[in-house]
């Protein structure tokens, strides 16, 4: 059977699955949403809310839950357990500064203030240690990156999970900041160059299957 991806007409939290599909050349349908089925149906959406992800293996919520599943299935999730660990790892990393940028977003309004603030807690190396961050930095997963990458990408030599993560996590703050972005952290740029060359990925970014939209009250 086809995949089938239920979201919103949005990238938003099923942005990295539909990345990973297309790193892998898999043809997926796109469902809508229907937000009172959602928010009523604790079968079809057991937290009352999506990406759902349904394959010829199960019926899938949880956005990170989702992306294991799709690395266990098809090869993205490293070399062995030392790595499967890493990709874990920063994979957690991402989803900490995630839920910053999603609070940035939606609850802050991306205001001038709110980005000040945000770029001093969570994006300036200078903020990196002796801060109260939350354990949530792009320094920390520059340093997973240098630590653990190989061939440029984000654990070992190869594709993973991780890197659709990185690459979602730096696309959208590169929208949000600008060049300002990848002249603090130009290993993640050159990461993210590298993982938007990726045929499937590509072909992807350059059609009429990925939505404007980034996230839902249209700022991002």
């Amino acid at each position: 059977m086809k995949p089938q991806l239920y979201y919103f007409a949005i990238r938003g939290r099923g942005e990295p699955a539909r990345l990973a599909l297309a790193a892998l050349d898999i043809e997926w349908e796109e469902c809508g949403v229907d937000y009172q089925l959602m928010k009523s149906d604790l079968t079809q959406f057991p937290f009352t809310q999506c990406p759902r992800y349904v394959d010829e293996d199960g019926d899938i919520s949880q956005s990170n839950t989702i992306m294991r599943h799709l690395g266990r299935k098809h090869g993205l999730y490293g070399s062995g357990l030392a790595e499967a660990a890493r990709i874990d790892m920063l994979a957690d990393g991402v989803e900490d500064l995630k839920r910053k940028y999603l609070a940035l977003i939606y609850q802050d309004q991306l205001s001038d203030e709110a980005k000040k603030s945000y770029w001093s807690a969570h994006i300036d190396p200078a903020s990196a240690t002796g801060s109260r961050n939350g354990g949530a930095h792009f320094t920390y997963l520059a340093k997973l990156v240098e630590r653990y990458g190989a061939e440029g990408w984000a654990v070992g030599g190869k594709m993973s999970i991780a890197d659709v993560l990185l690459f979602d996590l730096t696309d959208v703050h590169t929208r949000a900041f600008g060049a300002e972005f990848g002249s603090a952290y130009p290993e993640l740029a050159a990461h993210h160059a590298k993982v938007a060359a990726v045929p499937g990925i590509k072909a992807y970014l350059g059609s009429s299957r990925q939505f404007d939209k980034v996230n839902n009250n249209g700022l991002g």
